[in-house]
């Protein structure tokens, strides 16, 4: 009977939208208002009237019986999940800079690497803020590494490149539902997302982990700024954030070696060696005569044997000077025109050449 009636009451509250803790200091309530003798009901008329008061009633064991119950019935229910919250512009900003990250502006002239470019005073960053600046960059080295996930239509997928890389069975639960699964993030505009891991240690000297994963390790656009096409907005706490797993540390390691790899096979001569190629015969080089018995086989008049012998010797990269000496010696080809040196220089200005 009273396991009934608790379950019964808790299951009613919880359906009408309470949460389980509020439905069942409710139904205890009304439990304990019967145990006294104080507990109101309907009749079918709709009147009023008191819960006579069971007999020979035992409160003690009736109420053990009751916290049974009720320690079964919550057992049922799944375990609420408290949500991150949410912070946004100035708020986000705050966030930050209360875990140690400094705040510049964005497009600040100074050294993005130079930490002391960056500010942690919230006096300075409210005059920038309330100077009309909401673009901000965030210093996180020797504090934070951020991975920033790229998301941006029409580009390679960031979020699906990292499951490549990762297998979900492999990873700590953190990491199996990105972004909501993790405790400590930051949406970006353009639908992707920075993940932030607690991180101290050497610099990593990575820029990209995969096609669409960029690793921050010095700075990063800061929670709450804001460009044209929406907001950066911190989700969850940065303080939660989790240490830099082991498994992305290795998997930046594999990258670092893969890649220096693929560098020293892209610096070797394509070519094979000398001493691994047959040995090819020596192509005799042409020669003025071999040019000149040329024309002499193509054209009969003296004008026109200059010309074509002109255009071949320009082609067979002769100089101009070396085309014209060896016409004139040849006077039984060529001829003897006094026109001649007008003839060969003349090709050779028509095929862009001295």
């Amino acid at each position: 009977m009273i396991a009934a009636f608790i379950a019964n009451k808790i299951n009613a509250y919880v359906s009408g939208g309470m949460s389980v803790e509020i439905a069942t200091e409710f139904a205890m309530g009304e439990l304990g208002a019967i145990y006294r003798g104080r507990h109101y009901s309907r009749d079918n008329s709709g009147a009023m009237h008191l819960t006579p008061l069971p007999e020979n009633l035992d409160i003690e064991m009736a109420t053990k019986k009751a916290d049974t119950v009720i320690a079964e019935i919550i057992s049922q229910y799944p375990v609420p999940v408290e949500k991150p919250r949410i912070y946004q512009g100035s708020a986000a900003i705050k966030r930050a800079v209360a875990t140690g990250i400094g705040i510049k502006p964005f497009f600040a002239k100074s050294g993005d690497n130079d930490p002391d470019a960056y500010t942690t005073d919230l006096k300075e960053i409210a005059a920038m803020w309330n100077g009309g600046q909401r673009r901000f960059k965030a210093f996180i080295r020797s504090r934070f590494l951020a991975l920033d996930i790229d998301r941006k239509p029409g580009k390679p997928d960031g979020l699906e490149a990292f499951y490549r890389m990762f297998p979900r069975e492999t990873l700590p639960v953190e990491l199996q539902e990105l972004p909501e699964s993790f405790p400590c993030y930051v949406q970006t505009p353009s639908g992707g997302f920075h993940l932030y891991f607690k991180y101290e240690g050497p610099e990593l000297n990575l820029r990209e982990l995969a096609t669409g994963i960029e690793i921050k390790e010095w700075q990063i656009t800061a929670p709450g700024s804001r460009r044209e096409n929406g907001e950066y907005i911190l989700h969850g706490e940065l303080d939660k954030a989790p240490h830099l797993y082991g498994l992305i540390v290795d998997a930046i390691e594999e990258t670092k070696q893969r890649k220096e790899h693929e560098k020293v096979e892209r610096s070797k001569p394509r070519k094979k060696a000398a001493g691994d190629r047959p040995a090819q015969p020596e192509k005799p080089r042409i020669t003025l005569d071999d040019l000149a018995q040329e024309a002499i086989a193509t054209y009969a008049g003296h004008h026109d044997r200059q010309v074509s012998f002109a255009g071949r010797a320009c082609r067979c990269k002769f100089s101009g000077a070396d085309a014209l000496a060896y016409v004139k010696s040849r006077y039984d080809v060529f001829g003897d025109d006094t026109d001649t040196e007008n003839t060969i220089l003349s090709v050779y200005r028509d095929y862009g050449a001295a």
